[in-house]
C-alpha cells in the first residue's frame, strides 16, 4: 500500500440500511392507511387533512433517492478521510460516528457510512481516523504534521 494512503476501500450498499428504509416505508404506508381508514369512517377536515398529507408522504417515501455520495473511501497515512465516487479524491468532514454509524460530509453532501458495507478490521481503522481525525485551520492552511498530530 503506498504511504499516502493508510488504507482505501470500495463501499458497496449497505443492507442494514436497506433493511431501515424498507421498514420505514412500510410503517409510512400504514400510518397513510390508518389516517385513510379513519378520514372515511369519520370525515372531519383534519383527517382528510392527515390522510391527504400521508398520501403525500407515502409518495416522497417511494421515490427513488439520489444516487450514493461516494462509491470509495480512504483514509490518509496523515489522519485525511477522503470520499468520492471514482477515486476517493474529496476531503471528508465527520459529523458523528458512533458504534453502528459514521455520517460523514463531503462537498455539501452528507454521506452515511454502516459498518456491513465494510471488513471489521477498515471499520476499526476508520472509527481511529474518525476519534483522531486532523481538523483543517480555519484559513485553510495545512498545519504540520508531527509526533502529535498524527
Amino acid at each position: 500500500m503506498p504511504e499516502a494512503t493508510a488504507f482505501s476501500i470500495d463501499l458497496p450498499a449497505s443492507r442494514r440500511a436497506g433493511r431501515l428504509r424498507a421498514a420505514a416505508r412500510l410503517l409510512t404506508l400504514a400510518a397513510a392507511v390508518a389516517c385513510g381508514l379513519a378520514a372515511l369512517l369519520a370525515p372531519s377536515t383534519f383527517r382528510i387533512g392527515a390522510a391527504l398529507a400521508s398520501v403525500v408522504a407515502v409518495v416522497l417515501a417511494f421515490l427513488p433517492g439520489p444516487a450514493a455520495a461516494a462509491r470509495r473511501l480512504a483514509v490518509d497515512a496523515d489522519g485525511t478521510i477522503r470520499a468520492g465516487a471514482d477515486r476517493a479524491d474529496l476531503p471528508a468532514v465527520v459529523r458523528y460516528f458512533g458504534r453502528h454509524l459514521v455520517c460523514l460530509e463531503t462537498a455539501g453532501r452528507l454521506l452515511a457510512v454502516w459498518p456491513d458495507s465494510m471488513t471489521r478490521a477498515d471499520w476499526r481503522r476508520l472509527m481511529v481516523a474518525c476519534r483522531w481525525q486532523r481538523r483543517l485551520p480555519a484559513d485553510g492552511r495545512q498545519t504540520p504534521s508531527g509526533l502529535r498530530t498524527k
